[in-house]
């Protein structure tokens, strides 16, 4: 597998453009399972990662457990990270609520990572971008946990893990000031993007920092 090998049509394609996009960059960038669902929400993303190969889902919210045990039966999700295996997955997808993690949770999230990872493995890491041109258009307001393009890339650095790829997922959050939605064409390059099934616009053109990781020295 290479980073520009042809993305395989899934089994199963998502109605929801944010969720098929992933699973995408999962296939082009990550390559085949094991995948570990970091924090995962809902089961949904578990359900259609196990579709191409085994995959569990981790969360530290009982509830949320739940959850997602209903929505991908069969798939093992976890509440106790001691529970991970060591090396015991080529893949982390890791789009979910990471961005509300002080920086001491991310360091240890990314430990985590590096504990799990195989010496092949990568990560394909979601979080918001607090300097990015979604934040700005909505005039977000920062708090102590907001972090901007890079921040993350040093925190990442700090943690042990080399940046392979970082961009964007564009203005996905519509609508932007008193544009709607469907007529806004700042949106479409966003679009484009989720429709490729590829990571190509630069950081800080949208709502999160986009990143594909993997171990120092590999």
């Amino acid at each position: 597998m290479t980073d520009d090998a042809p993305t395989p049509d899934l089994p199963i394609q998502s109605d929801d453009p944010e969720l098929a996009w992933h699973l995408k960059l999962v296939r082009r960038y990550l390559g085949a399972g094991p995948y570990l669902d970091f924090r995962c929400a809902g089961g949904q993303r578990l359900r259609r990662l196990a579709q191409h190969g085994a995959a569990t889902g981790f969360t530290p919210d009982d509830a949320v457990a739940r959850l997602a045990r209903a929505e991908a039966p069969g798939c093992p999700v976890v509440t106790d990270p001691a529970d991970l295996a060591d090396d015991g997955f080529r893949g982390v997808v890791a789009v979910d609520d990471t961005g509300a993690l002080d920086d001491r949770a991310v360091l240890d999230a990314i430990a985590l990572w590096r504990r799990v990872l195989r010496g092949d493995g990568r990560v394909l890491l979601q979080a918001p971008d607090a300097g990015g041109r979604g934040a700005c258009l909505r005039r977000h307001e920062q708090t102590p946990t907001c972090r901007d393009h890079a921040r993350w890339t040093e925190l990442l650095g700090e943690g042990g893990l080399r940046v392979v790829h970082a961009g964007s997922d564009g203005l996905t959050r519509p609508p932007y000031g008193r544009v709607p939605a469907g007529l806004d064409l700042r949106t479409v390059s966003a679009a484009m993007q989720y429709a490729a099934g590829r990571l190509y616009l630069p950081p800080g053109t949208g709502e999160s920092s986009v990143f594909v990781l993997a171990l120092v020295g590999r």
